[in-house]
């Protein structure tokens, strides 16, 4: 007879849910918060009055070139999510 795997703690839901490593951690946290950055266009700078996305400055020479990006926040929650879980 099969015995069904119990879940215990935090860990154990992740291992269940295919986050067993902290690399698809790190994925799936960045992936999530680059998500809500997006719909909330943070930070407000890298974004133009239409809604399109500025280049950056290292990018490109246009006039409306801005030095925050919209990438910077999504890979520092990844990061810290690789590092502290």
């Amino acid at each position: 007879m099969n015995e069904q795997a119990v879940i215990e703690g935090w860990r154990g839901m992740f291992v269940s849910m295919g986050l067993a490593t902290p690399f698809s951690r790190a994925t799936t946290a960045a992936v999530l918060t680059g998500a809500a950055a997006y719909a909330l266009k943070h930070p407000r700078g890298a974004f133009r009055p239409d809604g399109t996305m500025r280049p950056h400055v290292s990018l490109s020479m246009a006039p409306d070139a801005t030095d925050k990006h919209f990438l910077l926040t999504p890979l520092l929650v990844g990061g810290a999510v690789y590092l502290f879980t």
